[in-house]
């Protein structure tokens, strides 16, 4: 109970304001009957009318900011200080095979302040206007840029409408090793698109020289992943 009151500190700081406020306003009011103040209504009414409203004013202001500094001292020494964060159960990981719209699951969201775990996580999302630009993956050598990034990315947007010729996603894979393109092979082979796979390279059925054409002479094998033009609502 007392942690319900507390999290809603400002709405209980209103209500303690309100009945402060009025009793002020009743046992302390307005010294109208003050000489000052009666000469002052007739010479500048006004500058009188300005008085009265701003002594009402902080008949109510000024008890709120006491009660929001007590509630907050409250809030931050005595119960926060104590008290464990439980890290709360991400909701239901989206198949990609069951999504209805095309976006990118690529982690969680944690607690966005501290480097805690959150009470309430959530998966963090790139939805479909955001795949359409480039997607940079940074990191030193041996920690998961791969494994981490690039896998789970290809088998999410194969996998989706992977059953659909008509809505089913392709790409084109451009790899000089090769170890990529053999992992998208076995994506494909998962979600029943082997026979999207189309590798191009020196000793594939599709082959290409890049060394035959006016262009700049670049070597290494060239391999794609193919399927119909994908009509993506």
């Amino acid at each position: 109970m007392i942690q319900r009151l507390l999290h809603s500190k400002n709405f209980v700081a209103f209500l303690l304001t309100a009945c402060t406020g009025m009793a002020l306003h009743f046992h302390i009011p307005f010294p109208e009957e003050n000489p000052f103040l009666q000469l002052m209504a007739i010479r500048a009414p006004l500058v009188f009318q300005g008085a009265k409203w701003s002594y009402n004013l902080f008949l109510f202001s000024t008890p709120y900011i006491l009660y929001s500094i007590l509630l907050s001292g409250v809030y931050i020494f005595a119960l926060k200080a104590h008290r464990k964060i439980t890290a709360g159960r991400l909701p239901r990981y989206p198949d990609p095979r069951e999504r209805q719209d095309v976006f990118l699951v690529v982690g969680e969201i944690h607690n966005p302040r501290k480097p805690v775990p959150s009470e309430t996580p959530r998966w963090l999302v790139i939805p479909q206007r955001g795949l359409f630009t480039g997607i940079a993956i940074v990191g030193a050598v041996g920690t998961g840029k791969t494994s981490c990034c690039m896998y789970p990315f290809v088998e999410q947007l194969v996998a989706y409408k992977s059953s659909d010729p008509e809505k089913k996603i392709g790409g084109l894979v451009l790899e000089v090793k090769g170890d990529f393109c053999h992992q998208v092979k076995e994506i494909l082979t998962r979600h029943g698109r082997a026979e999207d796979y189309i590798e191009i390279s020196l000793d594939s059925e599709y082959r290409y020289n890049p060394l035959h054409n006016d262009l700049d002479a670049y070597g290494g094998d060239r391999r794609v992943a193919r399927a119909p033009p994908a009509r993506i609502r």
